[in-house]
């Protein structure tokens, strides 16, 4: 989605937990140009977050599925359902108490002319305040604030949004001590959807997937790190995908045991297709460079499309198991 998005309303509720009740408001929410602002900026950035997972209701999706349903049916509910919606928060959280305290932000909007209803989990943050004290002269003293709502350049650690037209779910969770263990409760306990993995979840499984591959059976060869970046990318760049077939082919060529060996580690992974779709979401991830350190630990960095490029970079695997590494042609040099 581009940053077409357009706030129509809104509504906060609190989930302090440590206040032992909810205060819910009954009211929708002002929206003056600076609220309108922190509203955009938040969901433009979850929009766009390469960790949000995209998935569905399940067939049998309970409470919360409900309440969406009585909203697409009947927007005007949007107080009552956002109330009900705080409340089954809230009791999750009171009984789990790892699981940080919160306000919860409902919110009507359109992106790309669709409309959404966003559930927004604004965790608290710690942040510090100036401080008047008159009492016995005057003190300016410095205050601890528990309960700060995330900044304008945060990026939100939890949330829900859902397309009202095809009830496609965007998602941002994080794993909390639940019963002993670490483990998700917004898909599976609040929302009740469809296990997914994130575009970034999936790009460092088929990253790290690869490296341990390369690691047992090539020794780490340089050469063979490099070409499944660069195959990445140009997958990327041709067909918004990662190809796990192209990857194995190209980075293990006839070595058609490694190449299935690489496939069963990703599928052990929750990767069960040859070819994943991916947004620009993911974009800074395929094309970040490439940084190698030696065991004298030199740090080279090196931008994607050119590790394939022996114009420029060239990895030479020495008789001796070592590797040399010649930069070439270099018209500017500076340090950082």
């Amino acid at each position: 989605m581009d940053t077409d998005i357009h706030i129509k309303r809104a509504i906060l509720h609190i989930l302090d937990t440590n206040a032992g009740i909810p205060v819910l408001s009954e009211t929708l929410l002002g929206l003056p140009l600076g609220i309108q602002e922190y509203l955009f900026k938040h969901l433009t950035k979850a929009m766009k977050d390469p960790e949000i997972k995209r998935t569905q209701f399940t067939d049998t999706s309970g409470f919360f599925c409900q309440c969406f349903e009585k909203y697409k049916k009947d927007p005007e509910t949007l107080v009552e359902v956002s109330q009900d919606l705080a409340r089954l928060f809230f009791d999750y959280m009171t009984e789990h108490v790892e699981v940080p305290p919160a306000d919860l932000l409902v919110v009507e909007f359109t992106g790309d002319r669709d409309p959404y209803l966003g559930i927004l989990k604004m965790n608290y943050k710690h942040s510090y305040i100036h401080y008047v004290d008159h009492d016995g002269g005057m003190l300016n003293d410095i205050l601890r604030q528990p309960c700060c709502l995330p900044t304008e350049g945060q990026r939100l650690e939890e949330f829900v949004i859902i397309n009202v037209n095809t009830r496609g779910i965007f998602l941002k969770e994080k794993k909390y001590e639940i019963d002993g263990h670490r483990e998700y409760y917004l898909s599976t306990q609040i929302v009740q959807c469809r296990e997914a993995l994130s575009e970034k979840q999936t790009f460092d499984i088929v990253e790290k997937a690869a490296k341990r591959i390369i690691e047992r059976e090539y020794n780490s060869d340089v050469g063979k790190l490099s070409t499944v970046k660069q195959v990445m990318a140009e997958d990327y760049e041709t067909d918004s995908a990662i190809d796990i077939g192209n990857i194995a082919r190209a980075a293990f060529g006839n070595d058609t045991s490694v190449g299935e060996k690489f496939k069963e580690e990703v599928a052990k992974r929750g990767i069960v297709t040859e070819k994943v779709p991916v947004t620009e979401n993911i974009e800074n991830k395929i094309f970040k460079k490439q940084k190698f350190i030696t065991d004298s630990g030199i740090e080279i960095a090196i931008p994607t499309d050119y590790l394939t490029r022996e114009d420029i970079v060239e990895f030479k695997n020495n008789p001796d198991g070592t590797v040399s590494v010649e930069i070439k042609n270099i018209e500017a040099f500076q340090a950082k």
